[in-house]
């Protein structure tokens, strides 16, 4: 299958997932959580929703089938040694064994992951075009809360992503890439079943 239709295909499932609530644990898919309803409000009160770890793994799986490499429950290694979305935290998918981390921001493509706030939180890439990274994710943190994209416009590729400019703003009002810190292990990273692609 080409990139663009891949692409278009991946951006059809995400667009299922915009929109919904954020919720601390959530691992369900979209249609299990739009099973109760669509309303954002409605969810919320149920206590529907998807954290960023979740929605990362939803999308890898997705992407990965896409490419006809499978599902990453065979791949991804969670808490005990044991598969399965609900095994899984952003730093578990932004760790060895399950990812390695990438060296450029040239580097960064369509399913590789952004590791922000020291593993707490993950982003799910859609897009590299060389000038801006789009993404999408799960936040709490952001003004825009629940399921959305953010994009990271590329001012300089030889800094890294804290150096760029991030279009998000955090709830206490700092630019998002202020969860961004490499030292304490935040990167870009792709997961080692992405390897060869």
């Amino acid at each position: 299958m080409a990139g663009t239709q891949l692409n278009k295909l991946l951006e059809n499932e995400i667009e299922n997932y915009l929109g919904i609530p954020y919720l601390y644990g959530g691992k369900n898919t979209w249609q299990e959580i739009k099973k109760e309803s669509s309303d954002y409000k409605q969810l919320k009160k149920n206590k529907q929703g998807i954290d960023c770890s979740g929605l990362a793994y939803h999308l890898l799986d997705f992407y990965a089938q896409l490419r006809g490499l499978g599902s990453v429950y065979e791949h991804l290694i969670g808490t005990d040694n044991k598969r399965g979305v609900r095994r899984v935290s952003a730093n578990l998918l932004t760790s060895h064994p399950n990812s390695f981390p990438l060296i450029s921001i040239s580097d960064i493509q369509t399913g590789d992951l952004i590791r922000l706030d020291s593993g707490k939180h993950v982003l799910f890439i859609l897009e590299n075009t060389g000038n801006l990274i789009r993404y999408i994710h799960s936040s709490n943190k952001t003004k825009i809360r629940g399921v959305h994209s953010g994009e990271i416009k590329i001012t300089d590729p030889s800094k890294t992503l804290n150096f760029q400019q991030w279009n998000e703003i955090s709830l206490d009002g700092h630019q998002y890439s202020s969860y961004f810190n490499p030292k304490n292990g935040d990167a870009a990273f792709r997961l080692f079943l992405f390897k060869q692609l």
